[in-house]
């Protein structure tokens, strides 16, 4: 038997943010930017001379892949507790990969233009997980376990 899920997360509304229900993934604007950051972000890393530097590579593939991929596993767990924990480890990776895309910028490693671009566009996700995670830990009834690494005000 399937059983209806769905996750309250915060939508704008005319005055103030607004509680709906997110029943697939794909509606849920943190996962979906975070695929295209990830997708951005790894697509730096397949040419010269970012190529070339393994290491720096491999760490933006993973902290890049862990954002998406951290968002749907909070998702699929489908309890609010679990989903801001999984919330505060894409947010982690998404932080990670903007050092290193800061790195790679400061370094010259790859073009100027996709670098700009992925820094943006990973900056964007940073702001959408944290206000995700502010609303969610706003609405829940419960008190979270605390983290050593406070949300930025």
């Amino acid at each position: 038997m399937a059983s209806s899920r769905a996750i309250l997360v915060p939508s704008v509304g005319t005055a103030a943010f607004k509680f709906s229900p997110v029943k697939r993934l794909a509606s849920l604007k943190a996962w979906t930017c975070g695929k295209t950051v990830a997708r951005c972000a790894y697509k730096l890393t397949l040419d010269d001379p970012l190529r070339r530097h393994f290491g720096l590579a491999d760490q933006i593939r993973r902290a890049a892949a862990a954002i998406p991929a951290n968002i749907a596993e909070g998702y699929a767990l489908a309890t609010t507790p679990q989903f801001v924990r999984c919330l505060r480890i894409a947010l982690g990776s998404a932080t990670e990969l903007l050092t290193h895309l800061e790195l790679v910028q400061d370094l010259s490693l790859a073009a100027v233009q996709p670098v700009e671009q992925s820094l943006r566009m990973c900056d964007e996700e940073i702001g959408i997980l944290i206000g995700l995670i502010r609303k969610l830990q706003a609405r829940s009834s419960r008190t979270l376990p605390s983290s050593r690494f406070p949300l930025p005000r």
